[in-house]
């Protein structure tokens, strides 16, 4: 037989259709199709087949059954007692051939299979024509059921979508998506994978038109500018360039405006008045906690974007949070930078190095910052940028006498009016003009301060059958005037789960959280935890500044940590904190499989409530990274201060290829050196061992030799008093790396040398082909390229065996050098193809345009100038996108 669900549902016996009877009936035959092998119950048939079952649906499903034996024979079996389950066999079912062939596809994309891939994908997709039994009238489980297979199918277009990109097939891809950003205006990513697509082939205006026209589905349709994504893609668009990492770095970073906005409208318009012309415009929005200065400043940024449409920074510099030090304005400058899109390696370490370089990329430029929560002017100084076309919004409790020139615009709690504007706005105009008195000592009761104003009417809103008196009745029992009292009445008529998750809250580490890292705080699910913070963001006791991400207001965060020292005893909020330390670890644990497949990582067994997050490929895993990355740096410490020391070692090691790859050296130094002395607080010599590895490979990354080699030094020391033999063989070659920066070779070449031998006796392969390839360096500066040639191919034999790309196109480049250095230029120009070719394959900018530079070399020593003037202008074009200085040196060459 063969059944087709993927399109008008069938049945086929030797290429016959066969009648399969009414609407229901083949509901029910879907739901068995469905769940093919596997017992279906009556109460899942009845939810597939009715929104409003009759009394006794039993009979009805007897009578649906019996017309499907007709069809069907004995395929479909009663199992007494489970309900009824339909036998498929292996090949016959369409959904089953779809799922094997993205398996197969997900498959060849790891093996970097990309052209395979892309025609698994191909033919998965070949598998369908239309929406699955669009002709049933289901009910709620079968709906659900169709959700989960369509979204299947639309994952797989998004794969591929991106092998053809890859391979250069626009046409197909361009095809394709026209026809999905249609049936699904709102999914993002096959708008901006049509935008690639059209940009690539030449069609420029035409991908203009294509995010024109996302842009206004999202804001009809739900009232949304597009994502950051698009966004950053038209702006490439715009500018003629190609897509890369650095090109499309994030820099319009506003939160989200504020649907509820109300009153302040004197003060917006002094905020948005134009400012003088020839120097940076700053206004300082100064008030205490909770009068909305922040709802302010955001609607006021958002009205200012047509004025500085360029560029809008934003960041929480956290002057008055209780659980985290104010920001630092080197770290902020560092995130600026990067969103401004310097190259992490190219940001200089001094804080004025930092803020001239900020100054400079802000030169001309239209921008908007807006930095909230300031603790005083010497945070905020060093943030500000030097021209006149740069506007500046602050934040702060302070009044900030000491910040030249700027404007400061004083917010005291709500007016009575605004007080009941805010009030009719989110409880209704017809309650409160039903009631002025009742609704006037409401807004007195809540101090009119507008957090507490906003969760008394958030209150009024969700229970229809209170009066306005019966709020006034419950805020006086309550006892006290202003956001006491006003928390107390939102929290203490939330259900249990609901308090319960909200307290438990005030133990989440970091700026914001989402319902995954929720789900582990509390022991649920992410589907009940997102389901309960969507409540809470109801209530307004959660805020959200972007899609899926919550946070607390200072406030609410004081008072969650209030209730949760007084509600769960110390056992409880020891378990809450320990799995969300947990899931983090463990989702970087996944995240660092990604970033670096060879890496070999240890951590302890999760909480058996603990499901963390896994990665698709690399890129989804460094975007989780870069989005986690505060809270992350935040649970290190947290897991540190709260004698959780194993959390702290192990997310520490877990993040290392993540702060290397974004070249974040303060974050890096900083958490391995709390995680180290976590390490020696527990006497744990191991842990302590690993964590001075790689706080030595950050040290030295940041030029401080000597405390990098004092550091790589204690660790040999320990590993070998534990004797752990593979714990010294990346010791010694961290400790040869430092010795050939300083310029002591022969130092360098011991070290190598006794590494190479270690990893020879462990049968350590990736190792020894590393260490090889150090000697070899060694030996090529010196001029031996004879003995580094040997080493070099040693290594690239030992690589065969070794699936890891990137460092064989390493070495294929070095082994070009080196026959360069021989003069024999046929060789090195096939090395160095091999390289090239290889890190086009893996998408490395860098490698491709060092390898350009090399080929360009060998191809002049031929005497082929034509085609080495051909390789440097492309290798200076990726340097000068990647922001790298070595684009003037080949340029030299031209």
């Amino acid at each position: 037989m063969e059944f087709l669900l993927l399109g008008s549902l069938a049945v086929r016996r030797t290429g016959t259709s066969l009648e399969l009877g009414g609407p229901r009936q083949r509901a029910v035959l879907t739901m068995l199709l469905l769940h093919a092998n596997e017992a279906v119950s009556v109460a899942q048939l009845t939810e597939a087949v009715w929104d409003s079952p009759p009394v006794s649906p039993e009979s009805n499903l007897r009578t649906y059954v019996a017309g499907l034996r007709k069809v069907l024979g004995d395929r479909l079996k009663t199992r007494a007692g489970h309900g009824y389950q339909l036998v498929v066999e292996p090949g016959e079912l369409d959904l089953d051939s779809f799922d094997q062939l993205v398996r197969e596809g997900e498959n060849a994309l790891s093996d970097g299979d990309t052209e395979t891939a892309a025609d698994l994908f191909g033919q998965a997709l070949a598998r369908w024509h239309g929406i699955p039994t669009a002709e049933l009238n289901a009910g709620p489980l079968l709906r659900a059921e169709f959700t989960r297979i369509q979204e299947r199918r639309l994952t797989a277009v998004e794969r591929f979508a991106k092998a053809s990109l890859e391979l250069g097939r626009f046409d197909d891809v361009i095809d394709r998506l026209r026809r999905e950003t249609a049936l699904h205006p709102l999914r993002e990513e096959f708008w901006a994978q049509l935008m690639l697509a059209l940009d690539r082939s030449g069609r420029r205006s035409e991908a203009l038109e294509a995010y024109a026209t996302a842009r206004k589905h999202m804001i009809e349709q739900v009232g949304v500018e597009p994502g950051s994504r698009l966004r950053r893609l038209q702006q490439v668009v715009l500018e003629s360039r190609v897509p890369s990492p650095a090109a499309l770095n994030a820099h319009r970073q506003l939160p989200m405006d504020i649907a509820e906005f109300t009153g302040r409208e004197s003060e917006l318009r002094r905020l948005c008045e134009p400012g003088p012309q020839t120097t940076v415009v700053i206004s300082a929005i100064e008030g205490m906690a909770g009068v909305g200065k922040t709802k302010l400043a955001v609607r006021a940024a958002h009205r200012l974007v047509q004025r500085y449409p360029d560029v809008q920074l934003w960041a929480d510099l956290h002057g008055f949070d209780a659980d985290e030090l104010p920001a630092d304005p080197s770290a902020v400058l560092e995130s600026f930078l990067r969103l401004l899109g310097v190259p992490g390696g190219q940001i200089p370490e001094s804080l004025e190095e930092r803020a001239a370089l900020y100054r400079d990329r802000l030169t001309d430029k239209r921008a908007l910052v807006l930095l909230d929560n300031a603790a005083g002017e010497d945070q905020v100084r060093p943030l500000l940028p030097g021209g006149s076309t740069c506007m500046v919004l602050i934040t702060s409790r302070r009044t900030l006498l000491r910040l030249d020139g700027a404007k400061s615009v004083f917010l005291d709690v709500f007016t009575p009016g605004e007080a009941l504007a805010l009030l009719s706005r989110i409880a209704g105009e017809d309650r409160v003009r039903a009631d002025h008195a009742a609704a006037e000592r409401i807004a007195e009761l809540c101090g009119h301060l507008p957090i507490a104003v906003a969760l008394a009417a958030k209150r009024l809103a969700r229970r229809p059958q209170w009066t306005l008196r019966d709020l006034v009745d419950r805020l006086e029992r309550g006892g006290g005037l202003g956001t006491r009292g006003v928390f107390d009445l939102s929290y203490q008529a939330l259900p249990e789960n609901q308090r319960r998750l909200f307290r438990l809250l005030g133990l989440h580490p970091g700026e914001d959280l989402t319902a995954d890292s929720a789900a582990a705080l509390a022991g649920l699910t992410a589907y009940e935890a997102s389901d309960l913070l969507e409540t809470l963001l109801d209530e307004h006791l959660l805020q959200q500044h972007t899609p899926g991400r919550y946070s607390l207001h200072d406030l609410l965060r004081t008072y969650a940590v209030e209730q949760v020292m007084a509600a769960e005893p110390p056992p409880a909020r020891a378990l809450a904190r320990r799995r969300v330390l947990d899931w983090y670890v463990h989702t970087s644990w996944h995240s660092a499989q990604q970033l670096n497949p060879q890496r070999r990582l240890e951590i302890a067994p999760a909480d058996p409530a603990v499901h963390p997050r896994t990665f698709a490929d690399r890129d989804a895993a460094l975007l989780w990274c870069d989005t986690e990355r505060a809270n992350l740096v935040a649970a290190i410490r947290d897991a540190a201060q709260h004698e959780l020391p194993e959390q702290s070692w192990s997310l520490a090691q877990c993040l290392w290829d993540f702060f290397n790859l974004r070249k974040h050296w303060a974050d890096w130094i900083d958490t391995h050196g709390v995680a180290l002395a976590a390490a020696r607080s527990v006497g744990d010599r191991s842990a302590e061992g690993r964590m001075l590895i790689t706080l030595g490979i950050a040290l030295r990354e940041v030029r401080r030799h000597d405390e990098s080699i004092e550091c790589n030094q204690q660790a040999l020391a320990i590993f070998r008093a534990t004797g752990d033999k593979s714990r010294q063989v990346p010791t010694l070659n961290n400790l040869g790396i430092v010795h050939m920066v300083q310029g002591r070779p022969e130092d360098a070449l011991a070290c190598y040398e006794q590494c190479a031998e270690i990893a020879r006796e462990l049968g350590d392969l990736h190792t020894e082909a590393v260490t090889l390839n150090n000697i070899a360096l060694l030996h090529a500066d010196a001029g031996r390229f004879d003995v580094a040639l040997s080493r070099y191919l040693r290594a690239l034999e030992i690589r065969k065996d070794i699936k890891d790309p990137y460092s064989e196109a390493i070495l294929l480049n070095n082994i070009g050098e080196v026959y360069r250095g021989l003069l024999d230029f046929p060789e090195a120009v096939s090395y160095v193809e091999r390289a090239l070719e290889t890190f086009r394959a893996i998408g490395d900018l860098y490698g491709q345009a060092e390898s350009l530079d090399n080929l360009g070399l060998a191809l002049d020593g031929l005497g082929d100038r034509r085609g080495a003037e051909k390789c440097w202008l492309e290798s200076v074009t990726l340097f000068e996108e990647l922001g790298e200085p070595r684009a003037d040196e080949v340029r030299s060459r031209l």
